[in-house]
């Protein structure tokens, strides 16, 4: 079971990763001030910083509690919640202009990415009865 949840914990980080590249070249216009760069350098800094900790974990470690699982959990949590509101953001904003979804397709793909990484990851968190027991 331990060797299970490892590897859905593996793919979610990579699902996470890839959608937070993916929205940041797409989400980013060419001309955006060095913030909004800064600031998708820190969402991705924070994610590999976790997921070294994580993935630097002994076997034994992985399942349980630690800095790496809880840090990965609250960010799983909030990008779970954020990219939900950004679909619901989208389907109120009319300016073709403004900053977030707007729900095309190309806007939905890497949210849709980002849902699917951090749903496994809170997938992970709930409490299965184990086989056997």
């Amino acid at each position: 079971m331990l060797n299970t949840i490892f590897k859905i914990r593996c793919a979610a980080i990579i699902l996470i990763a890839a959608g937070y590249g993916w929205a940041g070249g797409h989400y980013i216009p060419a001309e955006s001030n060095v913030l909004a760069y800064l600031f998708q350098f820190i969402v991705i800094g924070v994610l590999v910083v976790l997921a070294v900790g994580f993935f630097g974990m002994a076997e034994t470690g992985r399942g349980k509690r630690n800095w790496a699982v809880k840090g990965l959990s609250i960010f799983s949590v909030l990008s779970l919640i954020i990219n939900i509101l950004n679909i619901l953001h989208g389907a109120f904003n009319n300016d073709p202009h403004s900053f977030g979804s707007h729900n095309t397709f190309a806007d939905l793909v890497p949210i849709a990415i980002l849902l699917t990484g951090t749903s496994l990851w809170v997938v992970t968190l709930l409490p299965f009865k184990r086989a056997g027991r």
